[in-house]
């Protein structure tokens, strides 16, 4: 913050920016991810399977079949819930993949139907099990095993198989990440405005004086795991927010604790000035022994710096803080 020229504040101000930062970022990262995936899942026509297996015979390709008959099956495969069919069109048999519901989607229909899917290169497994399924009907000269791809080619067609699916991941995860980083903008732009807030609070004066306090280092102390200043005169809370309270402002102060499945897992110093207003000059996790101290350590140091501070919340200091205030707004 360029008020203040101290190196504990500018850091604090610095997670502040980081948080922008992170948003842009993420919101870079989740337009490159959808406009990629946009792309990707251009639709595309479908190539006729023959010309795939006789001109350019690969994986993946998006392509179909005009099938005049009912496919019959000739293999399962014991890994998956998919089957493996013979189908034909005008002029050639084809071998294609697909599980029961697209076979029973597939029957319904009159024929011829066209089927589209991606293609597959052939297992060694599924050409033998064909040629022998092949063979059942021939009773002279056997098919072999070599005969396959001038019978099928070298690939299959895959009704079931959708090669963009990672494509479909990355649009969602696309999604995601630009709605986190809108988030994240969200909370920065409310930290900002808090920060903006504290700083109107305060006099050019007052500003000054506060700017040498913490940088008096024989009196200001930084507690980095509270986040928090505690100077000659103010307490100055850096928790997503900056908040510079005169020790002569407060009237109250009370721990207020947080606890999962009985155990404390973080605690709060609330702190209540004379305009009756509630602070909470820190929330920190007290798990640790080492914390607990720091946290002991702040909470003393500030009713040191103000004896007049009502310490600990019961009815009574309630009711006095009420005596104070109206006396104060009277």
């Amino acid at each position: 913050m360029k008020e203040f020229k101290n190196k504990n504040i500018e850091k604090a101000y610095q997670k502040v920016l980081n948080l922008l930062y992170v948003s842009l970022f993420l919101f870079a990262l989740g337009c490159i991810l959808i406009g990629y995936s946009i792309l990707k899942n251009e639709k595309v026509e479908p190539v006729f399977l023959d010309d795939v297996i006789v001109n350019d015979p690969k994986e993946d390709v998006y392509s179909y079949v005009d099938i005049i008959s009912e496919p019959a099956l000739f293999a399962e495969y014991s890994d998956s819930s998919k089957k493996a069919y013979f189908v034909e069109d005008e002029n050639y048999l084809y071998v294609v993949i697909m599980n029961d519901s697209t076979y029973n989607d597939l029957v319904s229909k009159e024929y011829p139907v066209r089927i589209t899917g991606y293609t597959q290169y052939v297992t060694e497994d599924l050409k033998e099990v064909a040629i022998d399924t092949m063979n059942e009907g021939i009773e002279d000269e056997k098919l072999t095993i070599s005969d396959y791809e001038n019978l099928f080619g070298s690939i299959v067609l895959d009704l079931d198989m959708n090669p963009l699916f990672f494509n479909d991941l990355l649009l969602v995860i696309g999604v995601l990440l630009g709605f986190i980083a809108i988030i994240i903008l969200i909370v920065f732009i409310w930290i900002k405005i808090l920060y903006k807030r504290g700083l109107k609070k305060l006099s050019a004066e007052e500003i000054a004086k506060i700017t040498k306090e913490v940088n008096d280092e024989k009196n200001a102390f930084f507690y980095q795991k509270a986040n928090i200043y505690l100077t000659e005169h103010y307490l100055i809370s850096l928790t997503n927010r900056f908040e510079a309270i005169p020790y002569k402002d407060i009237i109250w102060m009370y721990p207020f604790v947080v606890r999962q499945y009985g155990f404390r897992t973080s605690q709060s110093i609330i702190v209540v000035t004379k305009d009756g207003k509630k602070h909470t000059a820190l929330s920190m996790n007290v798990i640790t022994k080492a914390n607990k101290e720091v946290y002991q350590e702040i909470y003393d140091t500030i009713l040191e710096k103000n004896a007049k501070i009502l310490n600990g919340f019961n009815k009574e200091n309630k009711n006095k803080v009420k005596e104070i205030v109206n006396k104060k707004a009277s």
